[in-house]
């Protein structure tokens, strides 16, 4: 049973209550739970780490399976902790409902699997995450589903494809990694007209800088492992949308066992309160970042979406909001020995694969995100072994202007 709220009284840890005068072993007292009851006026929402819950009677959780009474019988299917986070990124997105999954790439194919249950085309960005299209490749195909590349910027390409009968549109906000947006205005309403579901991964947008359902997006996924959760602390995945879908959802998560960690969900929720005040300086941060880098004498080009001489500049002047995002992608001339030059330069910045951090790092695509893609997709996507993707924190921009400029210096070819 997920996705149902406590009852308006006060909650309580049953347990056995021996009368006066009645002795047991240690072995059956130790494990019985003293009568422990939850507050009300707790600061913040409590982690409930448990697998299961107890009843007074069968008929009680007949009941609650039944959906006639408010209350959890497993955590696979419905915990309190996960259930606040979700509704916590619900408000942030202005869905009708959410529900987390165990991972990004759960919640990715439970999404899919929500709006297409059934094998059906599917209409896949070409700068979406490398790993979005191994999960295609690998579960997908084999079941049917076909895999279609499409220009999400490129009107006559979209509607051409669309025009070849339903499917379900996967597209990024932002894309992974050159920072390529999405037209979701006028993309979303014209995959609708043609009877194309759409999920958008909003994962490095997030909902301070764009929120899809306003332009219609069926679902909105986000990794929550990135900047909701923001500390690379966890692994968690969400799903945004109306409660026609996120109950269907739900159930697939919990049948198909994706279910979120409580104690994750307790830290994402610890992370996402500060995610507006996180994903300000950051954004901030990689706009001037990337202006100061963007004549640098090391570099090929920069990528970002906040720059004019990025292709989607206009498009994110559009679609975002309060600045353009914390990611944005360098292609240094000569190409991984380069690569491998500037990262042992930079003295503050880490090399780690996975990006949403307080603390800004950076990755190697190739190598990393988007190695499930062939040298021949990697090439029309843009990517080669010269690029390198930087996910910007927090830090005083200054000491990151510094490191970095010292690092490319150290890199530029001989």
């Amino acid at each position: 049973m997920g996705r149902v709220a406590w009852p308006a009284k006060k909650r309580y840890r049953w347990r056995n209550e021996f009368g006066e005068g009645i002795h047991i072993d240690i072995h059956t007292q130790a494990v019985q739970l003293p009568a422990t009851y939850w507050p009300q006026n707790s600061a913040v929402p409590p982690l409930y780490q448990t697998a299961a819950y107890t009843y007074h009677s069968v008929d009680q959780v007949d009941r609650i399976f039944l959906g006639e009474e408010s209350g959890y019988t497993y955590t696979r299917g419905g915990n309190p902790t996960s259930e606040t986070l979700a509704a916590l990124v619900r408000d942030l997105e202005g869905g009708d409902g959410a529900v987390v999954a165990a991972s990004g790439m759960g919640a990715l194919l439970v999404g899919i699997m929500t709006l297409a249950p059934k094998p059906t085309p599917i209409l896949l960005a070409r700068e979406v995450y490398g790993g979005s299209v191994g999960l295609v490749r690998q579960v997908l195909e084999p079941l049917g589903y076909s895999l279609n590349w499409v220009d999400a910027r490129d009107e006559m390409a979209i509607r051409a494809a669309l025009s070849k009968g339903p499917g379900l549109l996967l597209v990024e906000t932002i894309s992974n990694p050159l920072g390529r947006v999405s037209p979701l205005d006028t993309l979303i309403p014209a995959a609708h007209q043609a009877g194309c579901k759409v999920l958008v991964d909003n994962t490095f947008a997030t909902p301070y800088h764009a929120r899809p359902l306003q332009w219609g997006a069926d679902l909105v996924m986000h990794s929550v492992t990135k900047f909701i959760g923001g500390h690379s602390d966890l692994i968690l995945g969400v799903l945004v949308g109306s409660d026609k879908w996120v109950d269907r959802a739900a159930s697939l998560i919990n049948v198909m066992g994706v279910t979120p960690d409580p104690y994750a969900s307790w830290l994402a929720l610890r992370g996402a309160r500060t995610l507006a005040l996180r994903m300000e300086r950051a954004s901030e941060n990689a706009m001037t970042l990337a202006a100061m880098l963007k004549n640098h004498a090391a570099l090929v080009k920069v990528y970002y979406p906040g720059l004019t001489s990025h292709p989607d500049y206009a498009i994110a002047r559009r679609i975002l909001s309060r600045g353009f995002g914390a990611i944005f992608a360098l292609h240094l001339k000569g190409g991984r020995r380069a690569v491998e030059r500037f990262a042992s330069g930079l003295k503050l910045v880490p090399f780690v694969p996975s990006l949403g951090d307080v603390m800004t790092t950076i990755s190697h695509p190739a190598v990393a995100s988007h190695r499930e893609l062939s040298a021949e997709e990697q090439e029309t996507v843009g990517i080669d072994d010269g690029v390198v993707r930087v996910s910007v924190g927090i830090e005083n921009v200054r000491d990151l202007i510094e490191d970095f400029g010292s690092a490319l210096t150290e890199a530029e070819p001989v």
